[in-house]
């Protein structure tokens, strides 16, 4: 008998084994962008200043949006196509991933020719202060010049069982990325231009990366024709329907950084706007394992769904759910023992390390719970609904995330601000766990 190919072992691979194979390879690429963006933030806070870190992390919800409508395509399409295979209908796959790449163009170049000409106006929304705001204007203009670049469509590699090409397309852009940082910011002296022509430049790697494995690899699964690029209104409409609660997701959490920003600029200034900068890069940089197994475990889920494989898809959620608690455990305790070690990494001004190691602090005890609802939501979006998955998302963060922030602000003050997260995922943790609960009931019915 043959051995099973990539995407048959989906259906066929022991659960834990297969979860470990997926979701290590995707947490090593996301590790190492995890650490570009620390060293990135160590490159402009102790090459240049805080003020210059302040910058690059406002202009985040922009970075965040164009991840945004990349998630978007790449997690919809991901969806179909991970059913497509398991129905061994290589077209619709085919035709799905062109449609990708069209959906994704048209809005990039848009966002470009926007975010170009009103960048001033932009940077000021989005909670600059007359001292960050040349550093932010600067940086942003160059990000939003690059937009067409800012997506490698790893999500869709990843459904084609395809893990080490997916890996590989984080590390060669994002080590690209490290050492052009390094040298521009660092040693050419280029200031805030060189990290995000960094960026872009990685972007760009990563781009045509994806090129090479859809249209000219060998070996591949598909075989997109140019009569593809047609748009096929069905296949796009199914791709932002699947998609749309990542769009949400990214939109909703640019709106938050946005008023966190906002808030922290009116009460607490430049300050502020530096601890946040650096205790949120390292917040979310400690939290990258449970974004891998996220997205480790989504095309299996995909596939063993399409293949009404129900009792795998229970055990990949429940197995994924209980590594990102122990693991979200153990990093709270290093964040309560050693935050001034973590954020002296990356600041060498004492007033950002002494006002940082209490809002890493309140921040780390989310760590346990953050990765609950983002997987639930993954789950139901891999499963093909977009409507349980966007409660999760839209809901989390309109009817608790934003509540909890301007409540906790208005009467706590800094403190609230720093303790808003923690309090929220709690909330996020206990509703997705009981929508989980009663999804897996209805399995047993099958």
């Amino acid at each position: 008998m043959s051995n099973p190919s990539k995407v048959e072992r989906l259906g066929t691979e022991k659960v834990g084994k297969l979860l470990w194979e997926m979701s290590s390879q995707t947490t090593f690429a996301l590790l190492v962008y995890a650490i570009y963006s620390i060293t990135d933030t160590y490159f402009l806070s102790v090459g240049i200043n805080s003020l210059a870190a302040a910058g690059a992390s406002i202009i985040s919800p922009v970075l965040i949006a164009l991840g945004g409508v990349a998630t978007t395509v790449g997690a919809g399409g991901a969806s179909i196509v991970s059913r497509a295979l398991g129905e061994k209908n290589s077209e619709k796959a085919s035709r799905t991933i062109a449609n990708t790449f069209l959906i994704f163009w048209i809005t990039a170049i848009l966002i470009s020719i926007l975010g170009t000409l009103f960048i001033k106006p932009i940077v000021y929304l989005l909670g600059a202060t007359d001292s960050i705001a040349p550093y932010a204007i600067t940086y942003g203009r160059i990000i939003f010049l690059g937009a067409i670049s800012s997506t490698g469509y790893s999500t869709i590699v990843r459904a084609d069982g395809n893990v080490r090409y997916s890996t590989i397309m984080w590390i060669v852009p994002v080590t690209t990325n490290i050492f052009l940082s390094w040298l521009f910011i660092m040693v050419l002296q280029m200031g805030v231009s060189g990290a995000a022509l960094a960026t872009v430049t990685g972007q760009m790697v990563s781009a045509s990366m994806s090129v090479y494995f859809f249209f000219f690899k060998k070996n591949r699964s598909y075989n997109i024709k140019a009569l593809y690029f047609r748009p096929n209104f069905k296949i796009i409409s199914e791709v932002i329907l699947i998609g749309f609660p990542s769009l949400i997701k990214s939109i909703s959490t640019s709106l938050f950084v946005i008023i966190t920003n906002n808030l922290l600029r009116v009460i607490g200034g430049d300050t502020a706007l530096g601890v946040f900068a650096i205790v949120s890069r390292l917040y979310w940089g400690l939290n990258t394992p449970q974004t891998g197994m996220v997205q480790g475990m989504q095309p299996i889920v995909g596939y063993n769904y399409g293949q009404q494989k129900y009792e795998r898809v229970r055990k990949t959620i429940n197995s994924s759910m209980k590594f990102s608690i122990i693991y979200g455990l153990l990093i709270c305790v290093i964040c309560l023992l050693i935050p001034e070690t973590l954020i002296s990494l990356l600041s060498k001004e004492l007033m950002i390390i002494a006002e940082g190691k209490t809002a890493l602090r309140l921040f780390s005890l989310a760590c346990p719970l953050v990765g609950g609802a983002v997987m639930v939501a993954a789950y139901f979006q891999s499963v093909g609904r977009a409507k349980e998955a966007m409660m999760i998302t839209l809901g989390g963060i309109f009817l608790i995330k934003l509540p909890v922030l301007f409540f906790a602000s208005r009467f706590f003050s800094l403190m609230g601000i720093w303790s808003a997260e923690a309090v929220s995922e709690l909330f996020l943790f206990i509703i997705s766990l009981l929508m989980l609960r009663h999804d897996h009931r209805k399995f047993s019915r099958l």
